[in-house]
C-alpha cells in the first residue's frame, strides 16, 4: 500500500500485519528491471519487488517521485532516484518529467509547500505532526508575506527534537529567506539542522543566532556547510552574544565572501572576539574587493580590548577603503577613537549614516595631531543620521571639533547626536553654548548624565 509518505507491506495472513514499511525519504536508490521488477535501498536494507503489470510498476515510480517532489519542493535532483534498464527508460522518463509538471505548476501548500514538507519529516523521524505549526506557517506567515521564519514562534513545543523537524523543513524551502533565532538557547539537534539548512539552501539569505548559546566551533561548521553549497545566497549573518573560535569566524567570513551575493551584514557583538580574531578577521575583509562593494552593516561591539592595540591598524585598513559602510558599531572595544577618524574620513564618508563608538576612550597621545581629521570628517560625512560618543571623555577641544565640523556641513540634517556621561565639565558646557547654536543639522542631542554640565549651566 502507497501512503502519502509511507510505503506499507501487508502480510497475506489473517489476522492482517504490516511486515515492512518505509518512509519515501529512507530511500537512497531505486533500479527497474524487466518483468516488472524494482528494487529499493533504503538506510537499513534492500527490498525487491516483482509487480504484476507495468501499470503498476509506473504508478509506484511516479508516487513515489511525486511524494518527494513535494518533500523537496520540486527540487530537480530528487527526480533522478530512479535508475532503469536501457529499454524502459523512455516510458519512465516520461512519467518523471510529467510527475514534475504537475507538481512545479500546480504547488500543494502555501509557504513554499512547508507544511508537506514538515509532515514528512515528521513521519519519517517518527514524532506527531503538530497542526498548530502548519497552521501558523499556511495562515499568519503566509498571509502577512513574511518571509523570516522565526523560532522563538515555536518556542513552547515540548522538545528540541520537534524544533529540530521545522528547522529541516525549510532546507528545502523556497518562500523562507531569513531564519531568525535570538535570546534562546537552542539544542546541539536544532543546531545540526540549521547547518543542514545551510549546506542545502538556495533561497536563504539571511541567518540570525544571536544569544542562541552556540558552541565555540558553530563557524567552522558553518564554514564547512557553506562550502557544500555553491548555490546559496547568504548574505547577512548575525552570531552576536555567542562565544566564538576566533579563526572559525575568519574561515566562515571567507567562505561567505566566496558566494554571489558577498557579505552585507556581519553582526560579532559580544563573541569573544580577540586582537587575534581581529587580525584574521580584518585580512579575510581586506582579501577581495567584493566585501568593500557589498558590505553595509558592520558590529563588533562588546568585545573588550579587541581595538586596544596595534592589530586595530589592520581594521583601519579595511574602512580607508572606498566602501559602501552605512552601519558601524565599535562600542565597548577599546578603540582609541581619534586614530579611528582618518580611515573613516577616506573610506566612509558616502554611505555612514550609523555610528556608534560610545564606551571607548580618546588616547591623549598626539592627539591634537588628528583634531583636523575629526573635524573634517564630520563636516563632510554625506548620511550621517545617527551618532554616539556616549560614556567616555570627550576632550573640550575635540567637542569643539565635532560642532565645526557639523556647522560647515551642507548634506546632512536631522541627525541624532549621543555625547551623554562624557564628563562635560564647565568647559564642555561653554563649548555647547558657544557652538551648538550655529548646527543646524542636529534634530537631538542628548547631554544628560553630565552632572557638571548641568551644575555649569
Amino acid at each position: 500500500v502507497l501512503a502519502t509518505w509511507r510505503l506499507y507491506l501487508f502480510t497475506v495472513k489473517v489476522p492482517t500485519k504490516v511486515e515492512v514499511t518505509f518512509n519515501f525519504l529512507e530511500i537512497r536508490a531505486m533500479n527497474t528491471y524487466s518483468e516488472h521488477q524494482v528494487v529499493i535501498d533504503t538506510d537499513k536494507t534492500t527490498y525487491s519487488f516483482r509487480l504484476q503489470t507495468q501499470d503498476q510498476l509506473d504508478h509506484m515510480v511516479g508516487h513515489i517521485n511525486y511524494a518527494l517532489s513535494r518533500v523537496f519542493n520540486n527540487s530537480m535532483p530528487t527526480m533522478v532516484i530512479v535508475q532503469i534498464k536501457q529499454r524502459l527508460r523512455p516510458r519512465l522518463q516520461s512519467i518523471q518529467i510529467s510527475v514534475f509538471h504537475s507538481s512545479a505548476l500546480f504547488p500543494s501548500s502555501p509557504s513554499g509547500g512547508f507544511s508537506e514538507t514538515y509532515a514528512a519529516l515528521c513521519d519519517y523521524n517518527g514524532i506527531g505532526c503538530k497542526e498548530e505549526v502548519q497552521w501558523d506557517v499556511d495562515t499568519i506567515y503566509h498571509s502577512q508575506d513574511n518571509r523570516e521564519f522565526n523560532l522563538l514562534d515555536f518556542s513552547h513545543l515540548d522538545s528540541s527534537r520537534d524544533l529540530a523537524v521545522i528547522v529541516a523543513s525549510i532546507a528545502y524551502n523556497t518562500w523562507f529567506t531569513k531564519l531568525y533565532c535570538k535570546d534562546m538557547r537552542i539544542g546541539s539537534e536544532v543546531v545540526d539542522q540549521v547547518l543542514h539548512t545551510v549546506s542545502k539552501s538556495n533561497s536563504l539569505e539571511e541567518l540570525t543566532l544571536e544569544n542562541a548559546g552556540l558552541k565555540s566551533d558553530f563557524p567552522q561548521k558553518m564554514a564547512s556547510a557553506l562550502s557544500e553549497n555553491p548555490a546559496s545566497v547568504i548574505h547577512s549573518l548575525n552570531l552576536a552574544h555567542n562565544a566564538l573560535d576566533n579563526q572559525g569566524v575568519s574561515n566562515l567570513i571567507q567562505q561567505v565572501c566566496r558566494l554571489n551575493k558577498g557579505l552585507r551584514l556581519l553582526n560579532l557583538s559580544k563573541t569573544s572576539l580577540s586582537s587575534k580574531g581581529l587580525v584574521s578577521l580584518s585580512q579575510a575583509l581586506c582579501s577581495s574587493d567584493d566585501y568593500s562593494n557589498s558590505l553595509l552593516h558592520l558590529d563588533l561591539s562588546k568585545n573588550p580590548g579587541v581595538l586596544s592595540g596595534d592589530d586595530a591598524t589592520n581594521l583601519y585598513l579595511f574602512l580607508a577603503q572606498p566602501n559602501c559602510l552605512v552601519h558601524l558599531d565599535l562600542s565597548g572595544t577599546d578603540c582609541t577613537v581619534d586614530s579611528l577618524f582618518g580611515a573613516l574620513l577616506r573610506g566612509c564618508c558616502a554611505d555612514l549614516s550609523y555610528l556608534n563608538l560610545s564606551r571607548n576612550s580618546f588616547s591623549h597621545r598626539k592627539a591634537r595631531d588628528s583634531l583636523p581629521t575629526f573635524r573634517q570628517f564630520f563636516s563632510s560625512a554625506f548620511s550621517l543620521s545617527h551618532v554616539s560618543l556616549a560614556s567616555m571623555k570627550v576632550p573640550p577641544d575635540w567637542l569643539r571639533a565635532l560642532f565645526l565640523g557639523l556647522s560647515n556641513n551642507p548634506h546632512i540634517t536631522d541627525l541624532h547626536l549621543d555625547i551623554s556621561s562624557c564628563e562635560l565639565r564647565s568647559a564642555g558646557a561653554g563649548v555647547i553654548q558657544e557652538l551648538f547654536p550655529r548646527v543646524s543639522c542636529v534634530g537631538t542631542l542628548d547631554v544628560s548624565d553630565n552632572v557638571s554640565l548641568l551644575r555649569a549651566h
